[in-house]
């Protein structure tokens, strides 16, 4: 007996739910702490599907409501934005960049090897 129409996944609903758990398992993989239940102040990071964009990671900390010097902060937001491009390009993605937002975008998987 064959799946009913609605028992089967739909590719374009499973393509951006598969990237998006394979973004976090690369990031889980490096280090990071993906989608915290609380915000730590040693930060976070946000993986989510934007279907404007593709797949968008951002660091999330609470420091960020309460740091008095924020050119401290976003310094320190800069250098996670460069390890966040330079991991998920190393593995293999297509990756842009937004410094202002502090947003990395991932647009398409790693080519099949």
């Amino acid at each position: 007996m064959s799946p009913q129409p609605s028992e089967q996944a739909s590719p374009e609903k499973s393509e951006p739910a598969s990237l998006v758990a394979r973004v976090r398992r690369e990031l889980t993989r490096a280090g990071f702490v993906v989608d915290p239940t609380t915000l730590a102040v040693d930060g976070g990071l946000q993986v989510r599907h934007d279907p404007e964009r593709g797949v968008v990671v951002a660091w999330i900390t609470a420091a960020e409501l309460t740091v008095s010097d924020l050119s401290h902060h976003d310094h320190i937001r800069s250098i996670v934005h460069l390890a966040l491009s330079a991991i998920l390009s190393d593995a293999g993605y297509q990756v842009t960049s937004d410094p202002a937002s502090g947003e990395v975008i991932v647009a398409h998987p790693p080519a099949a090897a």
